[in-house]
């Protein structure tokens, strides 16, 4: 009887054999023929993954076995006394969280509105996640979600919210906890195939036309994170016909003067008075080419008034925050990777031992962009590219091929040796620069907000960590709207999971707080 089990389920673990036997046992079978007279032999595989499920899931169950005879259908109930539901849509409305079951330290944190440690917060998760099994042995992610959110909504002053370290809620404030929850259920789950939601990814297997390679022109997103994506009214005392005679005066002083012009206080004027028509410009359907904005608005594309439309757009100076983010966090992320050297993967270490011989002679921030995207397995190319210190714009275009989504040109014989730059958009260089890194990136940065431009996937993780890290923009859904990705194990397109908070950003933002709150 065993050497039948074995051939109906080969790949079933030597330990559950004898549970599986001592069930036949109880239900009467003795010899092979019992087997065939209790279930017809192509149900048998069945019975097992049935037998096999309450058995996992540890639920003593009452199952009847209709004897038959060998042309009539086969009558199998499996009626369990304590019944679990694989996917139950009801259980949230009556689960309760087991806080008596957690650390002591946990519930004195509580209690008095501390900080608890990361161990006791892992502890929580497993007892939550066992807790929830009891119920609904695989709730699907939003399910989890719910749940995390009540328990961050029951203790907002603990850190079961993800914060940055300035106390601003990342994201919607849950979603650690979420995926947390949901990937110890997977983890539990990992032995049970009955309980899996998950399917096997895809790999595209689309034609050219549905699928036809990189686009010409940018990808445009909405008004993620912004506070003023398009305004309503006009400014006082204006109209359509008075801003358009604006515009027309910037054009004209620009044809006489070009981009010296921008430091006349009537182009600051007139720039801060036409933002309604900027963004009406920018925001239209279909959206512009870089080319056609550059000739409506020349100014847009001196950095200075790129970065003053960013500030009206999400509120935020841009420059002056990331000067003080890089110089500050810019080091603290550097000693971070550094003190836990041996930790990190190949490419994180050659990076680090590269900084060791150029850091003291470059601004902390660049360093901390490299390690990061060396962190984060994203190519340097992906954000910066390296030209010549003598090129010209023209010298770029023709020796370079720029990509359509936004790239900082440093101009030297290495990155970090950089002492000028350039941004290219949709192929070509759009401005230069030889300002310092921070602003630099805060020109490079802006660019994906004022222009309507979501991150390119190449560069996603990378971008958003300067977003909620450095720049401090926390909406709760991503600028990475990229329905596919490349897989970094086999270098495959493959489907790319649509969420709210890049999972790889929040985890680093903790530990990074958890590491810093550690050693300070």
């Amino acid at each position: 009887m065993e050497e039948r089990i074995k051939s109906a389920l080969p790949y079933l673990e030597e330990e559950s054999i004898p549970k599986i036997l001592q069930h036949l046992t109880e239900l009467g079978v003795r010899t092979i023929e019992d087997i065939d007279c209790v279930i017809q032999p192509h149900s048998l595989e069945l019975m097992w993954y049935l037998l096999c499920f309450f058995l996992d899931t540890q639920c003593d169950a009452e199952i009847n076995f209709t004897m038959v005879s060998p042309d009539q259908e086969i009558i199998l109930n499996l009626i369990p006394s304590s019944p679990v539901s694989v996917h139950n849509s009801t259980w949230m409305s009556t689960f309760s969280v087991p806080w008596e079951k957690m650390h002591e330290s946990l519930k004195r944190c509580l209690a008095q509105t501390k900080r608890p440690k990361a161990a006791d917060r892992r502890h929580m998760v497993r007892v939550i996640a066992e807790a929830i099994r009891l119920v609904c042995l695989n709730p699907p992610f939003r399910q989890c979600a719910e749940l995390a959110k009540r328990i961050v909504d029951t203790y907002p002053e603990l850190s079961f919210e993800d914060r940055t370290e300035e106390g601003e809620r990342l994201g919607n404030g849950y979603f650690t906890l979420s995926k947390q929850l949901r990937t110890r259920i997977e983890f539990l789950n990992r032995d049970n195939t009955l309980t899996r939601l998950r399917k096997p990814k895809q790999l595209l297997t689309a034609t050219n036309e549905e699928m036809p390679g990189p686009s010409t022109k940018c990808a445009r997103t909405d008004s993620y994170g912004c506070v003023n994506w398009q305004t309503l009214g006009l400014p006082e005392g204006e109209n359509r016909e008075s801003l358009c005679e604006k515009k027309t005066e910037l054009l004209t002083i620009f044809s006489q003067e070009g981009p010296r012009a921008a430091e006349h206080r009537r182009v600051g004027e007139l720039m801060s008075l036409t933002y309604e028509p900027q963004r009406r410009d920018i925001n239209a359907t279909p959206p512009p080419t870089l080319l056609d904005l550059e000739r409506q608005w020349p100014f847009l594309f001196i950095p200075n008034f790129l970065l003053q439309h960013f500030c009206t757009l999400t509120g935020i100076e841009i420059q002056a925050r990331l000067r003080e983010s890089l110089s500050g966090k810019g080091k603290r992320v550097l000693q971070y990777f550094k003190s836990q050297a041996l930790k990190w993967k190949k490419e994180v270490r050659t990076v680090l031992c590269h900084l060791e011989r150029h850091f003291e002679e470059v601004d902390p921030g660049l360093p901390a962009m490299l390690v990061l995207m060396a962190y984060f397995g994203e190519n340097e190319d992906a954000i910066f590219l390296l030209a010549d210190e003598t090129s010209t714009p023209a010298d770029v275009e023709a020796q370079i091929s720029l990509p359509s989504t936004p790239r900082l040109i440093m101009l030297g014989d290495t990155i970090l040796g950089a002492t000028r730059w350039m941004l290219s958009i949709e192929g070509r260089v759009i401005l230069r620069s030889d300002a310092d890194f921070p602003a630099a990136l805060a020109v490079f940065f802006g660019s994906f907000y004022v222009f309507n431009i979501e991150y390119p996937e190449e560069a996603a993780t990378s971008l958003e960590f300067v977003q909620r890290f450095f720049v401090r923009i926390n909406p709760e859904q991503s600028k990475c709207a990229a329905k596919f990705q490349t897989s970094k194990s086999t270098g495959k397109k493959v489907q790319r999971k649509n969420q709210s908070l890049n999972p790889h950003v929040a985890a680093l933002i903790q530990d990074f707080i958890e590491y810093d709150w550690q050693n300070t």
